[in-house]
C-alpha cells in the first residue's frame, strides 16, 4: 500500500534531521569526553592504591620495605603505563605538589596513605565543557582537576626512612 504524500512535504525529514544531529553528536562527544574523564580517575585512584599497597609492605625485620621516593616511582610507573599527561599534554611527573606520601603512627595500628591532588584532565572533544556545566566565571583554562587518595593499614612496624 502506498501512502499519499501531500505536496511540499518531501524535505522535511532532512530538515528535522539537520536540526537533530548537532544535539546528538554534542550529546555522543559529551558521553565520550565524560567517559574518559571518570577512567583517569580510575586510573588516577588505583596508582593510589598501588603506592599504598607499595608503601604498606613490611620488609625483613618488620621495617617498611619502600622509601618515599620509592613509592612515588611505583605510582609514576603506573600512571605511566596508562599515558596519564598534564594539562600541556606531557607525561604527568610527579613532584611534591602532586603526589604525597605520608604514615600515621597510632595505637590501633599504622597507617599510610598516599595522595595524588590537582592533577589536570583537559577534555577532548569538549573543550569548553567546564564553562559550560560550571560557568564563564571560573577562571583559568578549561581543565579539570582531579584527586585521588587511598590510606592503608600497613604491615610494617618501623616507619620508612
Amino acid at each position: 500500500m502506498r501512502r499519499l504524500q501531500r505536496h511540499g512535504e518531501g524535505g522535511n525529514i532532512s530538515v528535522e534531521l539537520g536540526l537533530a544531529m548537532p544535539l546528538l553528536l554534542l550529546m555522543v562527544a559529551g558521553i565520550i569526553d565524560f567517559g574518559m574523564l571518570f577512567w583517569e580517575k580510575h586510573v588516577l585512584t588505583n596508582a593510589a592504591r598501588e603506592g599504598a599497597r607499595a608503601g604498606a609492605r613490611a620488609g625483613t625485620g618488620g621495617t617498611a620495605e619502600q622509601t618515599q621516593g620509592q613509592v612515588r616511582q611505583v605510582v609514576q610507573n603506573y600512571l605511566d603505563r596508562f599515558h596519564v599527561k598534564n594539562d600541556s599534554g606531557a607525561a604527568l611527573v610527579l613532584d611534591g605538589s602532586n603526589f604525597s606520601y605520608t604514615w600515621t603512627l597510632g595505637g590501633s595500628g599504622n597507617t599510610v596513605t598516599v595522595a595524588l591532588v590537582q592533577i589536570p584532565y583537559r577534555m577532548m572533544l569538549l573543550p569548553n565543557a567546564r564553562e559550560i556545566f560550571f560557568g564563564s566565571g571560573t577562571g583559568g583554562p578549561a581543565v579539570f582537576h582531579l584527586n585521588a587518595g587511598t590510606t592503608m593499614a600497613a604491615e610494617w612496624v618501623a616507619p620508612p626512612p
